[in-house]
């Protein structure tokens, strides 16, 4: 032995009596987790979102943050806006997942309004289409997302004007069931269409083959409500008429056309002849002897009696056929009714050359009689009830003036000649 006295080595202290050395780096570990909490700023357009996350040495961190986008680009065409924008990325250079689209009815402040079509949820393309646009002015934003972060709202776009493309319902055209003589100058024709449209209405006729075909245009700037147009259809020929009315909105949509019909007659009838049968004795005034006067069209009855009804058949009254004696020798012939309902007749005067009078008023007993389907008026004698009828040699040629008040069945004025309408040569 050298006598060095060797120290003795510390033994190994038992597992559970170790000094705890970790508890500095396990709460060094802990405070890097806590943070990696996300923390949301809307604070400025720079960096809306960041976030910390470990590092590859021990707690060592590193942030990040999205990057929010210019203002989007935006343009409406056929009734959707187009919206287009640049990409975005993290400050550390990651791409986003995705984008969210919206839109404002103004430039600033307003209602946030998520955008449809393409542009509906997040989308992960640099454009979308926003459908079915509602009509007024609207102002776009895009927001970038990544996973679970969002990052700012960009500032808005320009505003997009967004084109009405509803178009107006077809407007309600009512016209009259017939243009008589007396209104084709100021036709009223009623119309209703959507408030603040154009409505153009046109109006046809129907001419005979190689005639050709005339209209009349008229346009009103429609109320909502129904409004009454006064039209001049002097110029169509008599026959069928086609209305068609189209309203045109502000933004140019046409609607489908409203339509009707009526039925234009402005043709005055007129007294086309008379004449004289015999029924009874030649020469002479008689029972069955007949004065008939033709018509250019069926007469309105109740304007020859006012109890007559507008029907198809023939329509009888009783009266009396007075024969007058008058300057030159010559007769006139009257009618006056004595039946129900027809108290004061339209006939007219049948003037005659020559006299079946002898002299003084002769009158019978007769019977006038409306036949519409041939458009005559006829008076049939019957027995006489006053005055002695005188014989008259050869033929006599009558002539008739009309009354005033007779009108064709659409109500125009039958036409009162300037002197009297002639008749064929003929006899009692």
């Amino acid at each position: 032995m050298s006598g060095h006295i060797q120290t003795p080595k510390p033994a190994v202290e038992p597992a559970e009596t170790r000094p705890r050395r970790q508890h500095r780096n396990r709460r060094a570990r802990v405070a890097g987790i806590m943070a990696a909490a996300l923390v949301i700023s809307w604070g400025g357009p720079a960096a809306s979102a960041y976030w910390q996350t470990l590092g590859s040495t021990k707690g060592g961190a590193r942030a990040d943050s999205i990057l929010g986008v210019a203002a989007p680009a935006a343009a409406a065409s056929a009734g959707a806006a187009t919206v287009s924008w640049a990409q975005s990325t993290t400050a550390a250079g990651r791409a986003v997942s995705g984008y969210t689209v919206a839109r404002y009815s103004a430039a600033t402040d307003g209602t946030k309004v998520a955008a449809g079509g393409t542009c509906a949820g997040t989308i992960t393309t640099l454009t979308c289409s926003d459908a079915a646009l509602p009509a007024g002015t609207w102002h776009y934003t895009v927001t970038p997302v990544l996973g679970p972060w969002v990052g700012p709202e960009s500032t808005r776009s320009g505003g997009v004007a967004a084109r009405d493309t509803t178009r107006p319902d077809a407007p309600a055209i009512s016209a009259p069931v017939v243009v008589d003589k007396a209104h084709a100058a100021n036709s009223e024709v009623t119309v209703t269409a959507e408030a603040g449209s154009t409505v153009t209405i046109t109006v046809t006729d129907t001419p005979p083959a190689g005639t050709p075909q005339k209209s009349v245009p008229h346009t009103v700037t429609a109320t909502g409500s129904a409004q009454t147009v006064s039209l001049n259809l002097t110029s169509l020929v008599d026959g069928t008429l086609n209305y068609t009315a189209v309203a045109t909105d502000a933004a140019g949509n046409v609607s489908d056309p409203g339509t009707a019909t009526s039925r234009k007659d402005a043709t005055a009838p007129t007294a086309t002849g008379v004449s004289l049968a015999n029924g009874g004795s030649q020469f002479n005034a008689d029972t069955g002897d007949k004065v008939t006067v033709t018509f250019s069209e069926p007469l309105l009855p109740s304007t020859i009696c006012e109890g007559w009804q507008n029907v198809s058949g023939s329509q009888t009254t009783n009266g009396t056929l007075t024969i007058t004696p008058v300057t030159g020798g010559n007769n006139t012939l009257t009618f006056g009714s004595t039946g129900p309902g027809c108290a004061s007749a339209r006939f007219g005067t049948v003037t005659i050359n020559g006299s079946y009078s002898g002299g003084g008023v002769v009158t019978f007993s007769s019977v006038l009689a409306w036949n519409p389907g041939t458009s005559q008026l006829t008076v049939t004698l019957g027995s006489v009830t006053g005055g002695t009828p005188a014989q008259k040699t050869g033929n006599v040629v009558p002539t008739y003036t009309p009354p005033s008040g007779l009108t064709d069945v659409v109500g125009n004025q039958l036409v009162v000649p300037v002197g009297p309408v002639p008749g064929t040569n003929s006899r009692f």
